[in-house]
């Protein structure tokens, strides 16, 4: 299983599976084109493209996630988000390791 988090601006969270057919999902979690945004080495944050120009609710969860990394007040994060883990040599995506879940706090999920 290659596990990612999809969290949603009403702060529901769930795993999804992205061993196969990757974007696909990435892509139908976030409801619509998807855009990565490196965390950092361990975490990667994929977002609706399109999510301002479309009015997508603010994602408190994931706002907070950028702001610890970015600043705040440096970008608005709206809509539906997933998290995964960051990228190999290949450039490739990694899963989130049961650790990464347990740090962002999700254990029960």
């Amino acid at each position: 299983m290659k596990q990612a988090l999809v969290i949603t601006p009403e702060g529901e969270m769930s795993k999804i599976d992205i061993a196969t057919d990757a974007l696909e999902k990435l892509q139908g979690a976030v409801d619509g084109w998807v855009q990565a945004v490196d965390l950092d080495s361990e975490f990667t944050m994929w977002c609706n493209e399109e999510g301002k120009i479309i009015g997508l609710e603010r994602n408190p969860f994931a706002q907070y996630m950028w702001d610890k990394v970015f600043g705040a007040g440096t970008d608005l994060i709206v809509g539906t988000v997933v998290i995964t883990g960051g990228t190999d040599n290949d450039g490739e995506t990694i899963g989130l390791t049961d650790d990464q879940v347990s740090l962002l706090g999700l254990k029960n999920i």
